[in-house]
């Protein structure tokens, strides 16, 4: 996709609507919970300081730079920073940012995080992310080993100083010595008799003070920027989607801002601004990643936000709703009909089970596949021969199997199948689909009487737990439960059953 760069006497300006206030309140909302980021970044730069010894940091600056080696641990600590935690920061906030948008509300979107969108995204970020993470590290450091540091301070006592500013940029170090060197003059002009090395020692702790100060703001500063980013990126992806589904028309898009004293001169031009969804936002600044020019922030901190405003309605669809509470209803069905059955299935599956759907919202109908079910890339395979309770089966899958790979299915394929019958079945029995015969059902059976051995009241609120267990921690909890209630009095011939019961789903 290319993108259009409006000149900005085309731009159009408006006055901020009651839409355009609302999406910056819930912005705010989602803003204010983001403190995970914070705690999670802090604690990071503190286990880089603790890592690197203070032999290496003279070392360092005897050389003048920090050895290679420390610098690709770094980098290795980044990119397992951004595996572990920040991709989830990022995951959550897309999520997030479609309920941020009055123009989706009561809309029925079905609303993907697995599409191939969100996931370059995502590993782009990522990259992007650990590159300057790296190098505004790196200058941190580099500015505190120059000649004109090395030669006002001694080896030990630099070294004592670079250790608190791991993680701080350029700008920072740069004021942590600055404020470490003011309270040495201070204190040798209003205490001329104290000794040096308990001047050095109180400026020192002053100055690691200091530091984890400024690793806080800085820390804020990075989860409040890539949260909004996420959630804006989120926001214009559910737009996006919604229009694929035919629930939205053309949709233009308008920057808002708060309003206040605090809005920067950069933002405060861009109030009102209202482009096409490809086009990008023209405004001066530096780039903090790219496509920023398409959503904010437009700055660290950024508080702004997209309101979207849809200027025509969508293509009128002939809507077709069949009844997936028939009997017989193992047949024959058309394109249309398995669609519709398919959209259904998704929104009941939504109301009983927590985790989130993969399913791409797409619908393979190949009556010469000899196989059907959900495919690797979220799609869903099925013939013109199928059933409600067969795609309500496939939908489930969506949010248990689809967060693997095939080699976790083949390892966990029993447990996999068993769960998931087993709560088709039981939805099934609440939203009066007809239940259809499956080649899991001995499993499921098998199932049944585990959770009336381990003591759940009924099967439908077994089913629901063991399905939202994560699939690679399924076995183990169910094992450890069904012992765990195992009477001490047990026959060896209990035993022995319960134990073939658990060997059914291995």
């Amino acid at each position: 996709m290319s993108f259009r760069i409006i000149p900005p006497s085309r731009l159009k300006k408006k006055k901020k609507t009651a839409n355009g206030k609302e999406v910056l309140q819930r912005l705010e909302e989602y803003l204010k919970n983001c403190n995970d980021p914070v705690e999670v970044l802090c604690g990071f730069w503190k286990d880089q300081q603790d890592v690197i010894t203070y032999r290496e940091l003279r070392e360092a600056v005897r050389s003048g730079e920090i050895s290679q080696e420390t610098i690709k641990l770094w980098q290795q600590d980044y990119s397992k920073l951004v595996a572990g935690r920040l991709r989830g920061v990022w995951t959550r906030a897309i999520k997030q940012g479609p309920s941020g948008h009055p123009l989706l509300d009561g809309l029925n979107l079905v609303f993907n995080t697995q599409t191939p969108g969100i996931m370059n995204w995502i590993k782009e970020r990522g990259a992007e992310f650990v590159t300057n993470c790296m190098q505004e590290q790196k200058d941190a450091v580099a500015a505190l080993l120059t000649k004109k540091m090395i030669d006002g301070h001694t080896v030990d006592e630099l070294a004592r100083l670079i250790r608190p500013c791991i993680g701080l940029t350029e700008g920072q170090a740069k004021a942590n010595v600055r404020y470490y060197d003011s309270i040495v003059a201070n204190l040798k002009k209003e205490h001329p008799r104290m000794k040096t090395e308990s001047i050095k020692r109180k400026a020192l702790d002053a100055a690691q003070k200091y530091a984890e100060r400024q690793h806080w703001e800085r820390a804020f500063t990075i989860a409040q920027t890539e949260s909004a980013f996420a959630y804006n990126r989120g926001a214009d992806e559910g737009i996006r989607q919604a229009q694929e589904q035919n629930l939205l028309g053309k949709v233009k898009k308008r920057w808002s801002t708060s309003g206040d004293d605090a809005v920067c001169d950069t933002c405060a031009s861009l109030e009102g601004m209202e482009i096409d969804m490809d086009d990008s936002f023209d405004y001066k600044g530096k780039l903090l990643f790219v496509g920023q020019k398409l959503l904010p922030p437009a700055h660290p901190r950024c508080a702004c936000a997209i309101e979207y405003i849809e200027t025509q309605a969508p293509a009128q669809i002939p809507q077709m709703k069949v009844s997936i509470t028939e009997t017989d209803s193992l047949r024959t069905y058309s394109d249309d009909e398995i669609q519709s059955i398919a959209q259904q299935t998704e929104n009941i599956a939504s109301n009983h089970i927590s985790a989130s759907s993969k399913w791409s919202g797409k619908i393979i109908v190949d009556d010469e596949s000899d196989c059907s079910g959900k495919l690797w890339n979220c799609d869903i395979l099925t013939t013109h021969e199928t059933a409600p309770h067969i795609l309500l089966h496939e939908q489930i899958h969506a949010r248990s199997i689809s967060y693997y790979n095939v080699e976790t299915y083949a390892e966990f394929h029993n447990i996999e199948e068993a769960s998931v019958q087993f709560m088709t079945q039981e939805i099934s029995k609440k939203e009066s689909i007809e239940i259809i015969e499956s080649q899991y059902d001995e499993m499921v059976d098998a199932l049944r009487e585990l959770g009336r051995h381990i003591g759940f009241k009924n099967d439908y609120d077994f089913a629901k737990t063991l399905i939202e267990k994560p699939l690679t921690e399924r076995l183990a909890w169910l094992e450890e439960n069904v012992y765990g209630t195992m009477r001490i009095d047990a026959t060896i011939e209990e035993y022995q059953h319960i134990c073939n019961l658990l060997d059914m789903l291995y």
